[in-house]
């Protein structure tokens, strides 16, 4: 026994000291000094309790050469991924396995249109913005010559390149791809569309329905030249593939001085993105002569998306138009490298492309574009399996090079609000909700993108004809017109995703908008008082509740006896009396996720099959036409085409519920008042290389259940499924709430922590936080900073 003991110490011992030593290899160095060449003067890095980087600069150039340089050491394998994504070279780190991603992000012309926007960038005089991209890129290849590198690269027996400006367009890139929600939903619309017809189709909510809740509208009075405002000086198991995130959607509101305790605006934001560890946002807080800012980064990219002054605050959220289309071209028959065009013929273009994969040869691969843009019949499964013509896929963001840092930096560093427009006039996809407020007491929201005009006759969710010029967009819609409201009478503005209201030309703008459950929470809850203060509010960003689930519960128990299904009295009882709350300890989700499931299966999978079914369900359509679906009682989705009875609505319904009764009971136990929601609840932040065992029990980051939910406000997302097992995979990337009463009180929280790096103490410190629903300071007051620092880096 002595002997057992003393070997199992001796274990311990020397895992102790080999685990200190890879420590030390791999680690961040948050303490110290560095020499960084080329800085002006002394720079100092304050890191607080949570790891976030307070960087105090002499000038911006040197301000953003070390955020590069201590953004590097914490996200540098994240930066790697994304620009990966963006230029098309997974397989050449990551292997074989994602061939077919690099070719679909190559055939979409991602990297090509990161090189146009390179030229274009080097082709462009000097500004101030282009100095500190320069710099912070500096910074980040300092610490790749200098650093300690990333673990990940050694167990992929890899090393990392210089960073590059054409790797900042490429993450620009990958964003806006997130953004693009028409490649992965017009194929099966049109899919559907054809093989069904208009009577399946009027039972879907393709485009926004009447019931659907709308962002209003308020355009500004303009002189000639600004705002008059207040003033005080198959493709989708494909994708399952990335080792990033996608952009899944965002909530954000500002509440006038109107509607809050403290006669000074108030700014809410949390940003919905797939989860992931790291998470995408990196925090840092920059101070020089002339500029204090707090933002979040992206990975790889110089300044916040979202963050703020001790003046003004900015925010996002997907804005979800439609800026792609896709044309079903015919080709000559008599010259294959032609395609039909009105009276005439257009050339096929053809250019080869080679991507180098991991251990194996390059390969070549040809991308073929018509006069619409790339055809993709070769790189998405859905296209390939529906039709022999080729399909060109038309995007607005490929169009034109990308503004996006020049348009961040001007928002960023903006004196007022003509100044935060000027910035979004600029960018022109992805579409984004900007969300303003500010210390004088405005309030704005634009959504900012080009928006093509389509002709009447066009709609966006169905292919088009390539052969006729007619299908063709017509313009571009001014920036003047696009949906926004800057200090509307109701008091607040606020995005979820939702529908805009109308254009000037009395027509909604087509996109993928959510159907306004969560808008509609948020207007109504900010409507209500007049008193709102910081803490207050927290309330309505971390809610459950969703009101349109209990009335579709309450439409479902209609159609059937509770008398024949007397053991589940209590859970049945449960789901009528259903506020929509998701909390853990509630059981009505615990039934109501798992009949929906049965029912859209029952009803949709004899016409679409097993896999187009799945692909249904994680489209927004999904989530806008389950009501429809449900109150449709004639729909022809009711019936089993493949029996020769014709089955309806009530024998569906009653079908679903005992199938998922019997599952509930063998997977929960016979007592249905113990079917708590958590225990249908997984929660796991994976990280790139967590997808191969035994890495994921290292990399990964697990945390208890969370009130799972399809379209609460707290939106925290997971795919339906027949298992009644769901794991959350998106969520708030941060939750920010900001009164300009105590700028130097705002709060924040991350779903992981700061570092992506492992052996950080930061690397997943917030994320039981996190699921609790707290909060933690957004420091700005130097003498707090300086006072009550973890650790200090000083930059010579």
């Amino acid at each position: 026994m002595k002997k057992l003991v003393l070997v199992l110490l001796f274990m311990l011992i020397l895992g102790t000291v080999g685990y200190q030593i890879v420590k030390f290899n791999f680690g961040p160095k948050y303490n110290g000094e560095i020499n960084l060449e080329g800085l002006n003067a002394e720079t100092e890095v304050f890191f607080d309790d949570f790891g976030v980087p307070h960087i105090y600069a002499s000038s911006a150039e040197d301000a953003y050469q070390t955020l590069g340089y201590v953004h590097a050491q914490d996200r540098l394998f994240q930066m790697e991924m994304m620009r990966r994504v963006g230029t098309g070279t997974l397989a050449e780190l990551l292997g074989e396995d994602l061939l077919d991603v690099d070719k679909f992000f190559r055939t979409l012309g991602i990297p090509q249109h990161a090189q146009m926007s390179t030229a274009t960038w080097h082709s462009e005089g000097d500004s101030e913005w282009k100095s500190a991209t320069e710099a912070y890129i500096k910074g980040v290849n300092q610490f790749i010559l200098e650093g300690k590198i990333p673990i990940e690269y050694t167990l992929l027996g890899s090393k990392p390149r210089d960073f590059t400006i054409n790797d900042v367009h490429a993450v620009v890139g990958y964003m806006s791809f997130t953004f693009a929600m028409a490649v992965k939903t017009d194929p099966l619309i049109t899919k559907m569309s054809r093989q069904l017809g208009p009577d399946y189709m009027k039972a879907l909510s393709v485009h926004t329905l009447p019931e659907h809740h709308i962002i209003p509208n308020n355009y500004p009075k303009r002189d000639s030249v600004s705002l008059q405002i207040k003033t005080n000086n198959s493709l989708v198991s494909l994708l399952e593939k990335l080792p990033v995130p996608l952009f899944m959607g965002s909530n954000a509101w500002v509440i006038a001085p109107s509607r809050t305790a403290s006669g000074e605006v108030i700014f809410c934001n949390d940003t919905h993105i797939g989860f992931s560890q790291p998470s995408v946002w990196y925090e840092a807080h920059l101070e020089y002569p002339g500029f204090s800012y707090y933002g979040n980064h992206l990975a790889g990219v110089p300044f916040g998306l979202v963050g703020h002054t001790r003046t003004h605050s900015i925010g996002l959220t997907m804005f979800e138009n439609d800026d792609q289309d896709f044309f079903e071209e015919k080709l000559n028959p008599n010259n294959p490298n032609e395609t039909i065009y009105g009276t005439g013929f257009s050339p096929i273009k053809s250019r080869m492309d080679t991507i180098k994969i991991k251990d194996k040869d390059p390969v070549l691969f040809e991308i073929r574009e018509t006069n619409h843009g790339p055809i993709l019949n070769a790189v998405v499964p859905e296209i390939a399996g529906m039709t022999d013509n080729p399909v060109a896929s038309w995007w607005v963001y490929v169009l034109e090079p990308t503004r996006a840092i020049e348009a961040t930096w001007k928002m960023g560093h903006a004196k007022n609000i003509q100044e935060v427009e000027d910035g979004a006039r600029l960018i022109h996809a992805p579409g984004m909700n900007i969300m303003y407020g500010d210390k004088t007491g405005n309030i704005a929201w634009w959504a900012s993108a080009k928006l093509p005009i389509r002709p009447a006759h066009v709609n966006s969710k169905i292919f088009l004809d390539g052969t006729n010029p007619l299908d063709e967009h017509t313009g571009w819609i001014p920036f003047e017109e696009n949906p926004m409201s800057i200090n509307p009478e109701s008091g607040f503005v606020a995005t979820s995703n939702n529908q805009p209201d109308t254009l000037s030309n009395g027509m909604y703008y087509p996109g993928y908008y959510y159907p306004g459950d969560r808008w509609d929470r948020i207007s109504k809850t900010i409507m209500s008082r007049n008193d709102w203060t910081q803490e207050g509010i927290k309330t309505l960003q971390l809610e459950s509740i969703n009101e349109t689930q209990p009335k579709n519960a309450k439409l479902l128990l209609s159609e059937i006896s509770k008398t024949d299904f007397p053991e589940d009295e209590a859970i049945l009882n449960a789901l009528g009396d259903w506020s929509g709350e998701h909390g853990l300890e509630e059981i009505a989700p615990t039934l109501y996720y798992k009949w929906i499931y049965h029912i859209l299966y029952e009803m949709m999978v004899d016409e679409l099959g097993e896999e187009d079914f799945e692909n249904y369900l994680g489209t927004f359509m999904a989530v806008r036409s389950t009501p429809l679906l449900l109150q449709s009682e004639n729909s022809p989705w009711w019936d089993n085409k493949n029996t020769l009875k014709i089955e309806n609505r009530k024998e569906i319904i009653n079908k679903a519920l005992s199938k998922s009764l019997t599952e509930l009971h063998a997977q929960h136990g016979s007592n249905s008042r113990k079917w708590q929601w958590r225990k249908s609840i997984l929660s796991e932040h994976p990280h790139p290389l967590g997808a191969k065992k035994p890495l994921d029990r290292i990399f990964n980051v697990s945390t208890k259940p969370m009130a799972a939910n399809e379209e609460s406000v707290n939106k925290l997302a997971f795919t339906l499924n027949g298992e009644g097992i769901y794991k959350v995979n998106s969520g708030p990337a941060m939750r920010i709430i900001l009164d300009f009463a105590n700028v130097d009180a705002s709060e924040s929280i991350l779903p992981t922590g700061q570092s992506g790096n492992l052996f950080s103490p930061w690397y997943k410190d917030q994320a039981a936080m996190f699921v609790e629903g707290h909060y933690r300071q957004q420091l700005m007051k130097e003498e707090v900073i300086k006072g009550t620092y973890r650790k200090k880096l000083v930059f010579k």
